[in-house]
């Protein structure tokens, strides 16, 4: 397998694996590079066309990889993040190990454990 192939499959969604806990890893293991290249390749897989997240980075001012876990409602965390606990796919919720940012439906601080 190439190198470019190994990076194909160590940055592929894990099966059932969350935004949050997708984006999570891949900036541990990569860090941010100022735009939303994990984010859009775990939608492109994941959810295509889904507007809802469009929405929610807008309103959270999310500009980056970065932001992503801010605007799911937790700080980024340091180090390995814990395994997703899953979702279903097309889902753009977070797992449970999430919590939802004061403006979403039902949501709370949270951050993963």
């Amino acid at each position: 397998m190439t190198n470019a192939g190994l990076l194909d499959v160590w940055t592929e969604p894990q099966e059932r694996e969350c935004l949050g806990c997708y984006v999570s890893r891949l900036l541990a293991d990569f860090g941010c590079d100022g735009t939303l290249r994990w984010t859009r390749r775990w939608r492109a897989m994941r959810a295509p066309g889904v507007a809802a997240l469009d929405r929610l980075f807008r309103r959270h001012d999310v500009k980056c990889d970065c932001g992503v876990p801010a605007a799911l409602g937790a700080a980024a965390c340091s180090g390995t993040p814990p395994p997703c606990a899953g979702v279903r796919r097309g889902s753009t919720r977070p797992c449970s190990l999430w919590g939802r940012p004061p403006d979403a439906p039902g949501g709370a601080r949270g951050s993963p454990t």
